[in-house]
């Protein structure tokens, strides 16, 4: 269990740094395409087809990251405010719904990807890039967002003990 846990981790941790490269090749894709309007009144007609692939790069292989750092699929001004022995079975009851909704949507994005094989798809672009690339991602990171729901289904967060008044008394102290 620890060993798959690990791999979990390094996979996840693997997918946010290649959404942080995505990021950081579409900002130089974004300047270069500035600064060739800007000054030379020329334009790469590439940049933006393949930011909007990025974006969604930086979709997919983001999303387990952010789950697994508790910024994504949580409702927290609600469970927050409700004793521990409720937040656990809210938590659960939240989780089977969200893995049975993200098993769905891989479902479905896995058929996308596989007529875009089939069909041979290309975007209706210049560049005719094969649509299977950029929904390739799509799989990935949904796949992966739903391994790290599972395992936090498993292996819940630990509940921080807070009195909903807590919080209330430390604002008005302030």
């Amino acid at each position: 269990m620890r060993a798959l846990n690990a791999a979990l981790d390094w996979l996840v941790l693997f997918c946010a740094m290649l959404a942080c490269v995505a990021i950081a090749g579409m900002s130089v894709l974004i300047v270069i395409e500035v600064i060739l309007r800007s000054m030379f009144s020329s334009t790469l007609y590439f940049i933006e087809e393949y930011s909007g692939y990025m974006v969604l790069v930086i979709l997919a292989l983001g999303l387990p990251y952010c789950r697994e750092k508790n910024a994504l699929l949580t409702v927290d001004f609600f469970i927050a405010r409700v004793n521990a022995a409720l937040r656990r079975k809210v938590e659960f009851v939240y989780g089977l719904v969200s893995i049975g909704y993200c098993i769905l949507i891989d479902w479905y994005v896995i058929q996308l990807l596989m007529k875009s094989i089939q069909r041979n798809l290309t975007a209706s672009s210049v560049m005719r890039t094969p649509l299977w690339i950029p929904q390739m991602f799509l799989p990935i990171g949904i796949t992966l967002l739903c391994l790290v729901m599972i395992r936090k289904l498993i292996l819940p967060d630990p509940i921080k003990a807070q009195d909903p008044g807590e919080e209330l008394a430390v604002r008005e102290t302030e």
